[in-house]
C-alpha cells in the first residue's frame, strides 16, 4: 500500500515508470516491424517508396521515384523527408529506418503525459493515460505496415499540443518557439497534416479559454491543406491523384461513413480502445469525422484507405485522446479518476487481445521464424552486380530499394502474344529481374497467385525476354532482354 501510495503521489516515479515503458514498448514495436520486414512481409508500397526516397535525399540525388514513376512530391508533399536523411549517412539500410518510426512514434507517448500534467491530472493518471495512448490500435497497425510519415506527423502532432499548452505557462517562454518549430514541421510533413490541425482546432473550439487559436488552427489547416494538395498537383503530370470523387447529396455523405464492415470496425476500435468516454466531447466526434471524411465519403478509387488495419488510423490516438482529457476533467468533479484510469488500462489490455492487435504477434514463435526460402533471397541479392537497375516482385523491392531505379513488377494477361499468356510488366528498362519462385506465397507479396505468377516468368523465358543469370534454389535473377 505504502509503495501504492508512493506512486499515486510522485511525479519523478510515475515520469520513470513511462520513460521505461516507452524503451521497453518502442523496443517491442522495432520488433514487429523488423521482423515482418526481414520475412518478406514488407512491401513496395509504402517501405519501398519512402526508402528509395530518402536514400535519394540522402545522396543528394533528385528524388524521381521509380516504384511510383513520378517526382516523389508530386505524389504527396512529403518536406520533412529530407531530415531522415542523415539516417543513411550512420547506416544505410531500411531497417533503420523501421527502428527509428517505432521509437519516434513511442516516444510520443511522453507530451501526452506533460499534457496530463498541465491539465492537474495526477502523476498515476498521466501515466495511464499515456499508456492507453502508447498502445491505441492505430499506431499498431501503422508500425505494424511498414514505414510512412504519417506516422512520423503523429509523433510530431503530440508534442505540438504539448507546447501549444506549456506555452502559456509561467515558464514557457521556450514553449513558444518550440510550438512555431512544431507546427511547421506537421504542416511540412504531409498535405493532409493540416485536417489533422483542424481537427485539434475543433477539439479546442469547445475550451473557452483556446477559442481564438481554436479558429486559427481550423481554418489555417484546411487553407494548407488545400494549398498543399495544389501544390502537389503542380509538380505531377498526371495531377492529384488522391483528389475525392464523392457525391453531394448529404443523406450520402453521413451514409458513406458508415456503410462497409471496415468503416464500423474502424468506430468500435477508435473508441472502444477509450470505453467510449470520448463519444461525450462533441470537439473529438467532429475531428474524428473531419479526419475520416477524406477517405470515408469519397466514391471506392481508394478504397484501401478505410481499411483500420494500415497507418491512416495513427491519427485518430492524438486527436480522441485530447478529447479524452476534457471528458476526464467534467468527470473529475464527480467520480475517482484514479480508478476510471485504471478501468480504462485494464479495457484497453482486454481488447488487445480480444481483437488480436499486431503486438500479439510478437508472443508467437511463428512470428518469430527464419526460413529457408528467406535465406535463399538475402544471399542471392549479394549476387546482384551493384549500381545495376532492377525489376522485382512485391515483397522484395524494399529489399532492393536503395538504388537509382528499382521498378515494381506487375502479373498481367497478354493476349497479344498468345491468348490467355501471363507475363510480367514493369516501367522503364531494368537490367535485371529478381523473383522468388517458391509456392504458397500469398497475394499479396505476388501481386497475383503462385501459378499465374510462375507462368508469366516461364513465359517470358519461352520467348526469350529473360534469361536465368543466378539462382538460389527457388530465388532467381535472370538478365532482361529488349532485342
Amino acid at each position: 500500500m505504502r509503495l501504492l501510495k508512493r506512486i499515486l503521489v510522485k511525479d519523478k516515479v510515475c515520469f520513470r515508470l513511462l520513460l521505461f515503458w516507452v524503451f521497453i514498448l518502442s523496443i517491442a514495436y522495432s520488433s514487429l516491424s523488423l521482423l515482418r520486414h526481414i520475412h518478406f512481409q514488407s512491401g513496395a508500397f509504402d517501405l519501398g517508396i519512402f526508402d528509395q526516397t530518402i536514400w535519394q535525399y540522402a545522396h543528394f540525388l533528385s528524388p524521381i521515384n521509380t516504384i511510383k514513376e513520378k517526382f516523389i512530391l508530386g505524389d504527396h508533399l512529403n518536406l520533412t523527408l529530407p531530415f531522415l536523411a542523415p539516417l543513411y549517412w550512420v547506416w544505410q539500410d531500411v531497417k533503420l529506418l523501421l527502428i527509428f518510426q517505432a521509437f519516434f512514434i513511442t516516444f510520443s507517448a511522453i507530451p501526452i503525459y506533460k499534457v496530463s500534467r498541465i491539465r492537474k491530472f495526477s502523476p498515476f493518471v498521466s501515466l495511464c493515460l499515456s499508456f492507453i495512448y502508447s498502445l491505441f490500435f492505430g499506431i499498431q497497425f501503422a508500425v505494424f505496415f511498414d514505414f510512412h510519415p504519417i506516422v512520423i506527423g503523429v509523433g510530431l502532432l503530440t508534442w505540438f499540443i504539448y507546447f501549444f499548452e506549456a506555452k502559456n505557462l509561467p515558464a514557457g517562454r521556450q514553449g513558444k518557439k518550440l510550438f512555431w518549430i512544431f507546427l511547421t514541421l506537421i504542416l511540412l510533413t504531409q498535405e493532409n497534416m493540416g485536417i489533422a490541425l483542424s481537427g485539434i482546432g475543433l477539439i479546442y473550439l469547445f475550451k473557452k479559454e483556446y477559442r481564438k487559436p481554436a479558429i486559427l488552427f481550423i481554418v489555417g489547416g484546411l487553407i494548407v491543406s488545400l494549398t498543399s494538395v495544389k501544390i502537389v498537383g503542380l509538380l505531377s503530370q498526371t495531377g492529384y491523384q488522391y483528389w475525392p470523387s464523392l457525391s453531394l447529396n448529404p443523406i450520402q455523405l453521413l451514409s458513406n461513413f458508415f456503410d462497409s464492415p471496415e468503416k464500423r470496425l474502424v468506430w468500435l476500435y477508435s473508441f472502444s480502445w477509450f470505453t467510449f468516454l470520448p463519444i461525450l466531447s462533441p470537439g473529438t466526434i467532429l475531428a474524428v469525422f473531419l479526419d475520416l471524411s477524406q477517405y470515408f465519403i469519397p466514391q471506392k478509387q481508394f478504397g484501401h484507405m478505410v481499411t483500420p488495419f494500415l497507418h491512416h488510423r495513427a491519427i485518430l490516438a492524438p486527436l480522441i485522446t485530447l478529447g479524452l482529457f476534457d471528458v476526464l476533467l467534467f468527470l473529475k468533479k464527480k467520480i475517482n479518476i484514479s480508478i476510471l484510469v485504471v478501468i480504462l488500462v485494464l479495457s484497453s489490455i482486454s481488447q488487445q487481445f480480444i481483437f488480436h492487435f499486431p503486438l500479439n504477434k510478437i508472443s508467437k514463435l511463428s512470428y518469430w521464424q527464419n526460413e529457408q526460402w528467406m535465406d535463399d533471397n538475402r544471399k542471392l541479392f549479394t549476387l546482384l552486380p551493384k549500381g545495376t537497375s532492377v525489376a522485382a516482385s512485391q515483397n522484395l523491392v524494399s529489399h532492393l530499394s536503395q538504388r537509382k531505379e528499382i521498378y515494381l513488377v506487375y502479373p498481367r494477361i497478354k493476349d497479344n502474344i498468345c491468348k490467355g499468356c501471363w507475363w510480367l510488366e514493369f516501367a522503364g528498362k531494368p537490367e535485371y529481374l529478381v523473383v522468388d519462385l517458391h509456392p504458397n506465397q500469398w497475394v499479396t507479396q505476388l501481386l497475383e497467385s503462385n501459378e499465374n505468377f510462375q507462368s508469366a516468368v516461364k513465359n517470358m523465358e519461352k520467348k526469350g525476354k529473360i534469361a536465368k543469370f543466378k539462382n538460389i534454389n527457388n530465388a532467381y535473377i535472370y538478365k532482361i532482354n529488349y532485342k
